[in-house]
C-alpha cells in the first residue's frame, strides 16, 4: 500500500514538474494570432522586470490570445489562479498578485502584507482564500488585509478550500477534510482517510478528490464515501455545464494499475451526470488531439513524441470546452468530440484556466509546494 501511494506521489510530481519559462511562444498554431501586450501602456512605477508567457487572455472563444504578463516579475513562479468580481489573482512563491481586467493592459500589483508561498486561491463569501502549503490558509477580509483562518486547525498542509452558500468552510489537507461552521474558530475533522486535494459542491452534494479517487457526501459534509477508485488518485474535481468532472491519475487501485500501451500511466477525465454517483470517461478523443498533426509545428520539442497525454485542467466558456494538456490548451466546439490546439506550450509547464464571463485566462503554472 505504501509503495503504491508513493507511486501516486511520484506520478503527481512528474505530472506537474516545474521547468524554466521560454523566451517566446511560436506565433502560429491552428490559425491563432497572438497579440503581445505593450508594457509601456502600464504604470512604469508599478511595472516589474520584463515578463512574458505567464498569463494569456482570450475574449473571442480562444481564437486569439493576448499575453497580459507585462508588469509581473519575469521569473514569477505561479502556483494557482482565481478570477472573481472584476479581477484576476495569481498565487505565487512570493505571495499574491492581482490585476483588474482592463481590455488593453491589466495592471498587476502585489499584495503588500501576504508574503507566504501561495499554492492555490479559492473564492469566499467575504473575500478570496489563499492557501500556503505548510502554513495553512488566509482570507482577504478587507482590500489588502489577509487574516489567517487555520489557527485552530491541527493540519496546516492545506490543498483546497470550499465555502458553501451557508458559510460552512471545508478544507482539504494531507490528513483529510476539516469542517468549520463558525468562520474558522473551531474545526471538526469529518474525513480522515488520507490526503484530499480538491473540493466542489453542487446543491446538497459535495465531491472531493483524494489519494484513492473521488469521494462524495450528501449530508452536509458530515460523512464521506468513495464513489470512484478504479482510476486511482483524483488530481482535480470541478463542475462543467452543470455536471461534476474529475481528472484522475489513471494508475488504478492498488494491485490493478492501468498503464499506457508504452508502459507509462495516462491520466483520465471523467464526468458525472447524476450528482457524482456514477462516472463516465470523456477523454477518448483527447488522445487524437494530443498527437494531432497540429503538434508537428517547426521547433516543436521532440520530448512530446510518444508521451502519454497529461490532462491538467478543463473549463467551459460559452459554447466551447477548453482542455489543458501537456502540449497546451485545446478547444472543442462539439462537446469534446473533436479538439483543436489553440494555445501551445513549449516549456513543459501546464496551463491552469479560469474565466470571467466570456473571457478565459490561461496561466502557466509552476506546480509544487
Amino acid at each position: 500500500m505504501h509503495i503504491h501511494f508513493l507511486a501516486y506521489l511520484l506520478f503527481c510530481q512528474a505530472f506537474l514538474a516545474c521547468q524554466q519559462a521560454p523566451e517566446k511562444i511560436l506565433p502560429q498554431a491552428a490559425g491563432i494570432v497572438f497579440q503581445p501586450t505593450d508594457a509601456r501602456q502600464q504604470d512604469p512605477e508599478k511595472a516589474g522586470p520584463p515578463a512574458a508567457n505567464i498569463v494569456f487572455r482570450s475574449a473571442d472563444g480562444g481564437q486569439t490570445w493576448q499575453d497580459v504578463s507585462a508588469g509581473l516579475p519575469g521569473d514569477l513562479q505561479v502556483r494557482g489562479v482565481f478570477a472573481g468580481g472584476d479581477e484576476v489573482l495569481l498565487g505565487a512563491e512570493s505571495g499574491v498578485y492581482r490585476s483588474n481586467t482592463a481590455p488593453v493592459a491589466p495592471i498587476w500589483e502585489k499584495a503588500l502584507f501576504l508574503n507566504e508561498n501561495i499554492t492555490a486561491i479559492f473564492p469566499g463569501r467575504a473575500g478570496p482564500y489563499a492557501c500556503s502549503y505548510w502554513n495553512g490558509f488566509f482570507q482577504e477580509i478587507l482590500p489588502g488585509i489577509w487574516e489567517p483562518v487555520h489557527t485552530a486547525m491541527k493540519d496546516k498542509m492545506v490543498h483546497t478550500v470550499l465555502e458553501t452558500p451557508d458559510g460552512t468552510v471545508f478544507v482539504g489537507c494531507d490528513s483529510g477534510i476539516f469542517k468549520s461552521a463558525d468562520g474558522g474558530k473551531t474545526w471538526k475533522q469529518v474525513f480522515a482517510e488520507g490526503m484530499v486535494t480538491s473540493l466542489v459542491a453542487s446543491d446538497d452534494v459535495l465531491v472531493g478528490g483524494g489519494f484513492r479517487g473521488v469521494l462524495r457526501s450528501t449530508d452536509g459534509g458530515e460523512h464521506w464515501g468513495w464513489v470512484l477508485t478504479e482510476d486511482g488518485m483524483a488530481l482535480k474535481t470541478g463542475r462543467i455545464g452543470g455536471n461534476f468532472v474529475a481528472i484522475t491519475s489513471g494508475f488504478g487501485p492498488p494491485g490493478a494499475e492501468t498503464t499506457h500501451p508504452v508502459g507509462l500511466a495516462a491520466n483520465r477525465l471523467r464526468s458525472s451526470t447524476d450528482g457524482g454517483k456514477t462516472w463516465q470517461r470523456m477523454d477518448e478523443s483527447l488522445s487524437a488531439a494530443l498527437f494531432s498533426p497540429a503538434l508537428s509545428i517547426k521547433n516543436m520539442d521532440a520530448r512530446w513524441s510518444g508521451l502519454p497525454r497529461a490532462i491538467n485542467d478543463i473549463e467551459q466558456v460559452g459554447e466551447y470546452l477548453f482542455c489543458s494538456l501537456e502540449a497546451g490548451v485545446f478547444r472543442s466546439a462539439d462537446q469534446g468530440k473533436t479538439w483543436t490546439l489553440v494555445l501551445p506550450s513549449y516549456d513543459g509547464k501546464s496551463f491552469e484556466m479560469t474565466k470571467l464571463g466570456n473571457v478565459i485566462f490561461a496561466v502557466s503554472i509552476n506546480a509544487g509546494c
